[in-house]
């Protein structure tokens, strides 16, 4: 073998080795700088609902990955693209739903490489409502009732809030979502509210017993009535003050509506424009700074080094065999 043949082999190696290096340079880099993580909202969801899984990435990346999303066990609905929660961290979302009750698997994967697994439960769920009425006359007062439900080891699961009055004296309210079983639903009581009309309570909940009942949930829904009336301390001249509008007519104060005091010096402002001066003009969208384009210039920079480096060594190999061929002729 010649020395030339030799120097041309030689050179070939060192291109493909520089193609090989372009080309798995950069998702080889990528796979090890970030960490890939999925988990369920939720600890259940309903059968027939939607699912969701939390798509999770930590670390350093440049560009957001397009994942493949595998379902077993469910039906994949929706895809929420990663997007950035912080300088080194991104989440996405996937739906899923199922039609029985059982357990959907969720497998994210890149270029055929599974990088995370995560498991939704799907089972019966129904409402918990609450039906809360005020046993006075259409003079009362309005206010609002807190209830809370818990389930069996005693967590609050659902925290519910309704208003009534003396033209409204019934509010029916609705819990999210929860599955079937046995739920305790309790009125949250405060300073002015008790259980019997003693010291300086102005309500009392006269059903249920202890303002607070068990219901068992196992069906679209179950219902726990409560009701209230007042004690014979609660004062008969309960008033709701009401900020005065300056601007209303009919009464209520000196403007017209649309019409704003001007005071001395001031300039009017509207009140849709907010504080920006006439003239401001929206500024144009940044570009050229988002993690693809970055992404690319790299790339672009890279490939032009590596084909600098490969001119720098093919030039010579190209001109060798000219220089052999003038050393042969002068001998």
């Amino acid at each position: 073998m010649t020395s030339t043949v030799r120097f041309l082999f030689l050179v070939l190696l060192l291109v493909l080795l520089a193609a090989v290096l372009v080309v798995n340079g950069g998702p080889t880099s990528a796979a090890a700088a970030y960490t890939v993580s999925a988990s369920a909202s939720s600890s259940a969801f309903p059968v027939g609902g939607d699912g969701v899984f939390v798509v999770r990435l930590d670390g350093a990346f440049s560009a957001f990955p397009s994942f493949d999303y595998q379902v077993q066990g469910g039906t994949l609905t929706g895809v929420v693209a990663v997007n950035s929660t912080g300088p080194t961290s991104a989440e996405g979302a996937v739906h899923v739903t199922r039609d029985t009750a059982g357990t959907a698997l969720l497998t994210v994967s890149l270029s055929g490489q599974a990088l995370a697994t995560a498991e939704a439960r799907f089972v019966p769920m129904g409402q918990v409502q609450v039906r809360v009425k005020l046993d006075a006359g259409i003079d009362a007062a309005a206010r609002t009732w807190r209830f809370e439900v818990l389930n069996t080891s005693n967590q609050v699961v659902a925290s519910l809030s309704g208003g009534t009055s003396g033209d409204a004296p019934v509010a029916n309210l609705t819990s999210a979502a929860l599955p079937y079983g046995f739920y305790t639903v309790r009125q949250v009581l405060g300073s002015d509210t008790s259980t019997a009309c003693i010291g300086s309570a102005f309500y009392e909940v006269i059903a249920p017993v202890s303002a607070s009942t068990t219901v068992e949930l196992a069906g679209a829904t179950v219902q726990a009535a409560f009701e209230i009336r007042p004690c014979a301390a609660l004062p008969g001249d309960l008033q709701v003050n009401i900020p005065v509008d300056t601007v209303a007519p009919g009464g209520f104060g000196p403007g017209v509506i649309g019409d704003a005091d001007v005071f001395p010096g001031e300039t009017p402002i509207n009140d849709v424009r907010g504080a920006r001066q006439a003239g401001d003009a929206p500024l144009p969208p940044r570009t050229g700074d988002s993690p693809t384009d970055v992404q690319t210039s790299r790339s672009l920079a890279t490939a032009a080094m590596l084909l600098g480096a490969l001119s720098l060594l093919t030039i010579p190999a190209l001109a060798w065999p000219a220089v052999a061929a003038a050393r042969r002729s002068k001998r």
